[in-house]
């Protein structure tokens, strides 16, 4: 299953996020900054882990099949939609 993940950061400030690359090798598990309301698109192929941190020690996760959307709203508010 070839597709995509899309993140979107929807609070109102910057917020790390991670996604694995268990289903895409050749993708980046890297941490990458997503500013306040903007969103960002991963190539992936099937179930990956998203998480998302706030610089300090929290951090909050989910484990989402290929072509959906995490939105995020705080490490307490995670959204994943169609």
């Amino acid at each position: 299953m070839s597709g995509r993940l899309v993140v979107v950061n929807n609070s109102s400030a910057p917020v790390s996020a991670f996604i694995s690359k268990y289903s895409y090798s050749q993708g980046s598990d890297a941490w990458y900054s997503i500013p306040a309301g903007a969103a960002d698109v991963w190539a992936r192929n099937n179930w990956e882990l998203i998480a998302f941190t706030t610089g300090n020690d929290d951090r909050a996760g989910v484990y989402v099949r290929v072509n959906k959307t995490v939105i995020y709203n705080s490490l307490d508010d995670l959204v994943i939609v169609n």
